[in-house]
């Protein structure tokens, strides 16, 4: 790592440190033998997991966690000016940066591949990271998710000249990223907190290519129309993939099993563990980047059939007469490619137990979210998750529940406690139904319960 952020200090303290990129970073640090310490509102499976690498986690804020000789800090984007530590930070005079300008200084210097869009980052990003590591080739990784192959980790320190990270648009992120390779795999409004509306998205969309290196390459979902929009803005070799046929890479031959999927990729077989045709295009892109390292055809696709998912992206949690499945889905999107991917392998019914993601992203996309749950048999709503939000007056699950209630004929329920919703799931599910517990908050503890719960019945 040739930093000069990083260079001639040892001590550094993180504010946010539980979230999955800082905590990639953090681990990245304590592992090249930096003295690290970090702050976080709650304790979680990631803080714990950090003490076990000697990081020192606090819980909640306070001046107090900030010691008067660290030379470095590192924070959150959703860290604001009136932290406690933050603003002691500034009082010492101590360098205080935010996690993507750290993320630039680590990988910028390697072949980096930098994976974007509004879906599918942690995926593709995981994909690429198995293919490089299966091959040898010894790679630098920061990816939004904790890997199987990574012994659980969301990062990895590599001596190998290649990098592979997840390219965050929120807070535009990732303006601080030089890369080599870019894959832009879709674009969405979305984080309307952050821009002002879709054009702007796509305009930083354009400029995070233009700032990749001189003989950058940038790899784009040729089937999305708001991707295909930009195309002119960026000044750097470019190569569509998708199912279209006027993309460079078109995926086509596709067969389906209960529990894979295959096709060809321009002639190349690939065989998948993962379900969907969103995982179609998100390996398509990870197969096209990785040909950029010097990977032959049959060594990626070797890779890829042996890919396992990431933590809970349509994670099968248990199956025994009926199947449960914890996933990330927060976007109106992203929930229906998980439901079709559902529904493809489905015996019985499908039933999703959703629990939204910020009263701003429910204000803004409640009907597109009611639209995405036709898929679903029967639709049960927790309350909102808030995360880094303050309640917006009126906006409540009751706004999907009725938008959905008012379109589609089918069951739906709508709860404020966890135990109606195990009360109800009681109730209704039967052998061959399909579970899904879906949402990027606490939605993820009640799936751990229920299977706990239904473990001790089949």
């Amino acid at each position: 790592m040739r930093s000069e952020v990083f260079k001639n200090i040892k001590k550094v303290h993180f504010i946010g440190i539980g979230g999955i990129g800082m905590s990639g970073i953090a681990e990245y640090l304590a592992k090249n033998n930096y003295v690290v310490s970090g702050s976080d509102a709650y304790k979680t499976d990631i803080t714990e997991r950090l003490k076990t690498f000697g990081i020192k986690i606090f819980e909640g804020h306070s001046s107090d966690y900030l010691d008067s000789d660290t030379e470095l800090v590192i924070y959150s984007a959703a860290v604001k000016e009136d932290n406690p530590e933050f603003a002691k930070a500034i009082e010492l005079g101590i360098p205080a940066i935010k996690r993507a300008k750290a993320l630039g200084e680590i990988v910028n210097d390697k072949f980096l591949i930098a994976v974007s869009g509004t879906h599918g980052k942690t995926t593709t990003t995981s994909m690429i990271a198995k293919i490089l590591v299966d091959n040898n080739l010894d790679p630098t990784v920061f990816v939004g998710g904790n890997l199987s192959f990574l012994d659980g980790s969301s990062s990895r320190i590599g001596n190998g000249k290649f990098a592979v990270v997840e390219a965050d648009e929120y807070d535009r992120s990732f303006l601080t990223l030089k890369a080599d390779v870019v894959i832009i795999n879709n674009i969405e409004a979305d984080h309307l907190d952050i821009y002002k509306d879709l054009q702007d998205i796509q305009n930083n969309f354009a400029e995070f290519c233009n700032l990749g290196k001189e003989n950058c390459k940038v790899i784009m979902n040729g089937d999305d129309e708001n991707v295909r929009a930009i195309a002119d803005k960026i000044q750097k070799e470019k190569i569509f993939f998708g199912f279209d046929d006027e993309n460079n890479f078109v995926i086509d031959n596709i067969t389906y099993s209960e529990k894979t999927c295959s096709y060809e990729l321009n002639g190349a077989k690939i065989n998948l563990s993962v379900i969907g045709k969103h995982n179609m295009m998100n390996s398509s892109a990870a197969f096209i980047a990785s040909k950029d390292t010097g990977l032959d055809d049959n060594s990626i696709a070797k890779s890829l059939e042996t890919f396992g998912g990431v933590k809970r992206r349509f994670e099968l949690k248990f199956t025994n007469g009926i199947r449960v499945y914890d996933d990330y889905a927060h976007h109106p999107t992203e929930v229906r490619a998980t439901l079709d991917a559902a529904r493809s392998i489905s015996l019985g019914r499908v039933i999703t137990v959703f629990q939204p993601h910020l009263y701003s992203r429910t204000k803004d996309f409640y009907k597109e979210f009611s639209n995405a749950f036709s898929e679903t048999d029967i639709l049960i709503l927790d309350k909102i998750y808030p995360a880094r939000e303050q309640p917006i007056e009126g906006v409540t699950s009751d706004l999907i529940f009725k938008e959905f209630h008012k379109n589609y004929p089918k069951e739906a329920y709508s709860y404020n406690d966890k135990s109606e919703i195990f009360k109800k799931l009681k109730e209704i599910v039967r052998d061959n139904d399909i579970v899904i517990f879906q949402g990027a908050g606490t939605i993820t503890n009640y799936c751990d319960e229920y299977v706990s719960i239904v473990k001790n019945k089949y």
